[in-house]
């Protein structure tokens, strides 16, 4: 697999041909998808799905990657009790022969709204069920290449969708999605593509055995 054509950067700003819609109703998440025409687009398998769910909450504390399945043509559905607050939904596509941009789908839980926040660099090694991975460090700057080399002192991670890993990040207000994932099949090392400056939230994750484990760093991006 040429892994350089699945980096998915969505930092370019395109004229979008599928609209998308979100709603939660008791547990349950519906996407619905369609083109200008109210047509449903069909998708490209992407890292061995046809869809990539991430939801977060407007605080970056709740965070699920998720692959929805189609019920009806154009109505994809998953199953995820959340807690009440305010999240945004980012539907990570590749429709084929349509422009794509990923943009924030707001999805409000009850009435109690979740407040974004202001992101503060934290320890750049992170434990999760008995595996270490550290982050090296890393001078981020906009509209440079930037390479996330992520450390899992000694244990190779197992293969997950594709890839020995997946790496997603979301910038501090929420609003701009980027998928990245490794440079070649054999690497921990994932090459990253920032637009503007800023305060970002990476969640990178990595199968052990039958655990996937998620590792939060907060990484700032230079001018």
């Amino acid at each position: 697999m040429d892994y350089s054509k699945h980096d998915h950067h969505h930092d370019h700003r395109i004229e979008s041909d599928v609209r998308t819609h979100v709603t939660y109703n008791n547990g349950k998440i519906l996407i619905k998808l369609e083109d200008n025409k109210g047509i449903p687009p069909e998708l490209t398998i992407q890292h061995e799905k046809e869809m990539h769910f991430i939801i977060v909450s407007n605080d970056l504390e709740e965070y699920y990657h998720l692959h929805p399945v189609e019920e009806q043509k154009g109505y994809y559905a998953v199953n995820l009790p959340l807690n009440n607050g305010t999240y945004q939904a980012f539907i990570d596509i590749v429709p084929k022969n349509k422009a794509y941009q990923i943009t924030p789908n707001s999805l409000q839980i009850g009435t109690a709204k979740t407040s974004k926040v202001k992101l503060e660099e934290d320890t750049w090694t992170k434990e999760h069920n008995g595996k270490t991975v550290t982050l090296s460090s890393v001078d981020a700057i906009v509209g440079e290449e930037v390479s996330l080399t992520f450390d899992t002192h000694g244990e190779k991670p197992d293969p997950y969708l594709g890839a020995l890993g997946h790496v997603i990040i979301v910038d501090e207000d929420v609003k701009q999605h980027i998928h990245v994932h490794p440079a070649s099949e054999d690497t921990t090392t994932f090459n990253a593509h920032f637009s503007k400056p800023g305060m970002y939230k990476i969640w990178a994750e990595f199968k052990f055995g039958d655990n996937v484990n998620v590792y939060p760093f907060i990484l700032k991006v230079k001018k």
